[in-house]
């Protein structure tokens, strides 16, 4: 049986795959034996999958033979020890989303190098769609290792990457769960990014699309731009236990970062710098703070810090202060907005009841023309 790739996709929405696994193959062939067909399954190019075997050579196989027709790699569940594995423009690397919270399940694709680059790399893989996998890396490895690794290192791509990262889950990567470097048009959405040394996801770029995810537990930022980052929709996100910030923005606008919550990050929930022409509308920022001593807030723990920004509007979110879950831990933040330096921008009508322990802000001054803080309300938590 010979099946297209649209008609492959259509069966996995509405059917399920599990009866598709001798369909996806593409097996079929003429009669010069090439393969015909455009889904792929990477079982068919000998990986095991039984978490033993070494399957990145296997697995590298199925995504050169989707390369080369712009198709997909369907990969059964299982666990598949691999590394560096470089994906090709115009595929989709595809798998049952099986993963939860905790526990193992779906297809796994385990780094099982500590010198490698990172597990899957997708640089100059324009229009590439990742969808259902799990991926999961060595945190104690001295090396960082990305999860997914777009590594535009010296410009960015001469076209829009366009990259999808869909209904995924990646953990544990001693460097950060996804990296984009100089990264054009992406959308990363329904995933989780969980408990990486370094952020979950980390970009220098624009034009994005982060919408439903969790970013939990990663040891430095739960989302984060590193030199720059612009025109971003960051929507319905919760951003939770980071041990940086949990949005981290430095020197882009155009964000709009709407209907998230933020929780218990060790920095504040937001910390916007140098940024432009921003909206922070409709978040709930809860119990951040949680110990920013090794952060530049140092003792001045707060939900919301901002700084140097001009055209910000920060309004109708709310704060609420608080500890760890089960009544342990110390009561955070401080304060609700660390601010300074802002021009041509509005903080108002937000609430924080209960919000703080101190203050509602600590105001570090130094602010332009046209700078409003008014209108918000709000009450301190009695620990």
């Amino acid at each position: 049986m010979q099946m297209n790739k649209r008609e492959f996709l259509v069966g996995t929405t509405f059917l399920g795959m599990a009866g598709l696994a001798g369909a996806t193959s593409a097996r079929a062939a003429d009669g010069s034996g090439t393969r015909t067909g455009s889904v792929f399954n990477v079982a068919d190019f000998g990986a095991k999958g039984d978490g033993k075997t070494p399957d990145s050579e296997a697995i590298q196989k199925a995504l050169d033979a989707a390369g080369a027709v712009g198709g997909t790699v369907y990969l059964p569940a299982g666990r598949y020890p691999c590394h560096d594995l470089k994906v090709h423009p115009h595929t989709t690397v595809l798998a049952e989303p099986q993963w939860g919270y905790r526990g193992d399940a779906g297809a796994m694709l385990l780094l099982d190098s500590d010198e490698a680059d990172c597990l899957l790399n997708i640089t100059g893989a324009f229009g590439v769609h990742l969808h259902g996998l799990f991926l999961q890396g060595r945190r104690e490895a001295r090396k960082a290792i990305h999860g997914v690794f777009l590594n535009n290192a010296q410009k960015y791509s001469p076209q829009e990457d366009a990259i999808v990262i869909d209904d995924c889950k990646v953990e544990r990567f001693s460097g950060h769960g996804v990296h984009l470097l100089r990264i054009w048009l992406f959308i990363i959405r329904h995933s989780i990014f969980q408990g990486n040394k370094g952020c979950g996801v980390q970009i220098t770029g624009w034009d994005g699309f982060v919408t439903d995810n969790q970013f939990s537990g990663n040891g430095s930022h739960g989302f984060a731009c590193e030199s720059v980052g612009a025109t971003v929709m960051f929507t319905a996100n919760r951003v939770e236990w980071n041990k940086g910030y949990g949005l981290y923005l430095f020197a882009g606008d155009a964000w709009n970062v709407t209907g998230n919550c933020f929780d218990r990050n060790w920095g504040a929930g937001l910390c916007a710098m140098k940024m432009r022409t921003t909206t922070v509308t409709g978040n709930v920022f809860r119990r951040c703070g949680k110990d920013s001593s090794l952060l530049p807030e140092g003792e001045r723990s707060c939900q919301v810090r901002l700084e140097e920004c001009s055209g910000l509007t920060f309004a109708s979110n709310v704060c609420a202060a608080g500890r760890d879950d089960g009544g342990r831990g110390d009561y955070t933040p401080h304060f609700g907005f660390l601010v300074r330096k802002l021009s041509h921008s509005v903080i108002s009508a937000n609430t924080l009841f209960k919000g703080y322990l101190k203050e509602m802000t600590a105001d570090l001054g130094e602010h332009g023309p046209d700078y409003l803080f008014a209108n918000n309300v709000g009450c301190p938590m009695t620990a």
